[in-house]
């Protein structure tokens, strides 16, 4: 385990960068149609509860990753088990979202490129920076967050001043009920992205100030719903419900309908930088989990099995789906079949056997 610290205010850029990462430019939350804004903070909320069971297994052990913990408190062999399936689940989330990364960059800008260089590019500079260590991705995120802000404000007021958005087109709220909002909510938008920080839990040991790190978190959740939720009120006002849900990337069709006096126009290559950036951050997170767990699983230094398990997931990631419909559809399949084990089943077991375990520490601390 490495032995380098970051502060809360890195552990928050990439908190923010993770969770913004492939959310920004999908189709978030559109099963609730025009309450597709309400849906993402339904599923804010539900994050924010997630997290604090996750801060809670971190603050019983500071000092321990969850593959370490698992096996305290589910024994040597069910809690490798455990640590282990976590660290294949974390590998699967990075090839399916270097595949997404991948395909954007490949339909928007570089049709002639290969997928298989694209993936590899991308692959080749989170290997690098991951073999320099946690801090440098931490202090990457710092840097790399301010540019993604400033992005954002320039298509925010491109926008605006191109007169394109019709608020209309968001009302009458809740007209086909609750129930799609509820499904949206049960099928994505608890999970993606807010449940998938759960892989900061392989992080969460290196941070410097236990207290603060736990706060920043949930400010994270709170200031990364609430920039989607807008994203995708945006997005609606503009091209109306039929054509968002249909888009694959409606953000990137929103900006390339904006224009000022036909002088700043087709800015989509905004949309692409930040993708390509919350992208980077997203791959690199999951992937450093799988390779720090696997690392203390099998006692290997995590540097030795990086470039190993990079190729992995790099071709992975070329084998996961034929064409990008047949991509989405597994991901949805999975988002709502399987990932509620890892996000929700199998943490509030752990939170059930750390209780316990707190409770016979104090017992016998106490005789």
């Amino acid at each position: 385990m490495e032995t380098t610290k970051f502060s809360p205010l890195q552990f928050f850029s990439m908190l923010i960068m993770f969770q913004l990462g492939t959310a920004l430019v999908v189709n978030l939350g559109m099963e609730a149609r025009k309450d597709a804004w309400i849906a993402v903070l339904s599923g804010m909320i539900i994050g924010m509860l997630l997290y604090l069971g996750y801060a809670f297994l971190y603050t019983s052990f500071p000092d321990k990753l969850p593959t370490q913990y698992s096996r305290i408190l589910y024994g040597k062999y069910v809690g490798w088990l455990i640590g282990f399936a976590y660290t294949v689940f974390y590998m699967n989330k990075a090839s399916r979202d270097l595949m997404d990364g991948g395909l954007l960059v490949f339909a928007s800008t570089l049709k002639e490129t290969p997928l298989f260089i694209i993936n590899t590019m991308m692959m080749l500079s989170i290997v690098y920076v991951l073999h320099k260590g946690i801090e440098v991705l931490a202090r990457t995120a710092f840097i790399l967050l301010w540019v993604v802000f400033l992005i954002g404000m320039t298509i925010l007021l491109l926008v605006l001043f191109s007169g394109i958005l019709d608020f209309t087109r968001i009302l009458p709220v809740l007209s086909d009920g609750v129930q799609p909002v509820l499904k949206s909510v049960y099928r994505q938008n608890y999970q993606f992205p807010f449940g998938e920080i759960i892989c900061f839990t392989m992080i969460m040991p290196f941070l410097n100030n236990q207290k603060a790190g736990v706060r920043v978190g949930l400010l994270s959740i709170l200031l990364s719903g609430l920039i989607l939720s807008a994203t995708v009120v945006t997005t609606i006002s503009v091209l109306g419900v039929e054509i968002a849900e249909r888009s694959i990337f409606p953000l990137l069709t929103m900006v390339g309908k904006a224009s000022i006096a036909d002088f700043i126009q087709r800015m989509d290559i905004l949309v692409v930088m930040v993708l390509i950036i919350g992208d980077f951050f997203k791959i690199s997170v999951y992937f450093y989990a799988a390779v720090i767990g696997i690392s203390d699983l099998l006692q290997i230094p995590y540097r030795k099995i990086l470039y190993p398990l990079a190729l992995i997931v790099l071709f992975s990631s070329l084998t996961i789906a034929r064409t990008y419909s047949e991509h989405v559809k597994k991901g949805g399949e999975v988002l709502y079949m399987i990932d509620p084990l890892f996000y929700v089943i199998l943490p509030a077991a752990l939170i059930i056997a750390a209780l316990i375990y707190r409770a016979r520490s104090r017992r016998q601390a106490g005789t």
